[in-house]
């Protein structure tokens, strides 16, 4: 599972440097959760729901116009349910 966690963290980070149509200050709230991520999967009192709460914010506003952006966080945000971070 955390290859797999990597592996999409990792994806995600080429789409958002890609993005050219998102909003700067969107891009920039999801690299800093993406960050925080990284940093606390190591971890074991990291709150998941926490996390997973930011992600779903962070992609709120342009659900419809990225969608497979907003596909990859949700991937993210039931990966880290799914390990109990």
């Amino acid at each position: 599972m955390r290859t797999e966690l990597d592996e999409t963290l990792k994806h995600l980070r080429a789409q958002l440097a890609s993005l050219d149509s998102l909003d700067p200050e969107q891009c920039e709230q999801l690299q800093v959760t993406v960050n925080e991520i990284e940093e606390s999967l190591d971890q074991h009192d990291v709150s998941s729901q926490s996390l997973a709460d930011r992600l779903s914010e962070a992609t709120a506003e342009f659900q419809e116009s990225h969608p497979s952006l907003t596909n990859n966080v949700g991937r993210i945000a039931h990966m880290l349910a799914q390990m109990g971070i």
